[in-house]
């Protein structure tokens, strides 16, 4: 599962405790990290965009509410609750568009709640890529409806084809869309600008990858193994 969680309070007991109840819970479904300062995280979250983060209000040099707001800077998606000993900073959680505040001390069951609501929110959206076309138009495509991606010498734009033959072309980076799709095992690269999804792949013939829908892209050199290795292992599964 693709889902970066952060878990940030000033004390490292604490935040053990929450970390601790989010991997019993979650069970290996995400990734967890967990931070003692907000600095730390705010500088973590430039590499690392959290999908989910729970924030200790009350922390010193910068607290919860002041790495809300530089969170914010970078990113209005990642869902963050506020973990408080106090109801009376739940006003100041809103100038961060906070998902809510967890009172300490905060119970499994509380965080059960909340962390599922999010994951399959968050889950959802994952089977999805949204990419803007060259004329500003936002395109969310099913991402087992793409065949592959493709960066086009001629006109150096990604080119995305889908089963039903539709082609949307985007000036975002092969790399930006490779990071969208990084929890998506069967995506694969085909060479140094194409990926391909293997879940519409219906045969590789010597460096030829052949879609479920008649389409063709050749395959690198140095890529190929690793492609006919994952068709070989898509095919194993079919059969069980």
């Amino acid at each position: 599962m693709g889902i970066n969680i952060a878990v940030c309070d000033d004390s490292k007991e604490y935040s053990e405790i929450i970390t601790e109840i989010i991997k019993r819970i979650v069970n290996n479904r995400t990734n967890v990290n967990t931070f003692n300062s907000g600095h730390d995280l705010v500088q973590a979250f430039k590499e690392n965009k959290f999908d989910i983060i729970f924030l200790d209000m009350e922390m010193p040099e910068i607290n919860g509410i002041e790495t809300g707001l530089k969170i914010r800077e970078m990113s209005d998606k990642a869902i963050i609750f506020y973990l408080t000993s106090h109801k009376e900073y739940a006003f100041e959680s809103y100038r961060v568009k906070a998902r809510d505040y967890l009172l300490k001390p905060v119970n499994l069951s509380v965080i059960e709640k909340v962390l599922n609501e999010c994951l399959l929110e968050l889950e959802g959206s994952l089977n999805y890529l949204d990419v803007k076309d060259i004329k500003g138009i936002i395109h969310r495509i099913p991402i087992d409806d793409v065949t592959h991606v493709l960066r086009k010498k001629e006109d150096r734009k990604l080119h995305i084809y889908c089963l039903d033959n539709k082609e949307i072309i985007t000036s975002q980076t092969l790399e930006s869309i490779e990071r969208a799709l990084i929890y998506k095992e069967h995506i694969v690269r085909a060479s140094k600008s194409c990926l391909v999804n293997m879940v519409n792949v219906r045969e590789i013939r010597k460096n030829v990858i052949y879609f479920s829908n008649e389409a063709r892209e050749e395959a690198s050199r140095r890529c190929l193994s690793e492609l006919v290795n994952k068709f070989k292992l898509k095919k194993l599964a079919v059969k069980i």
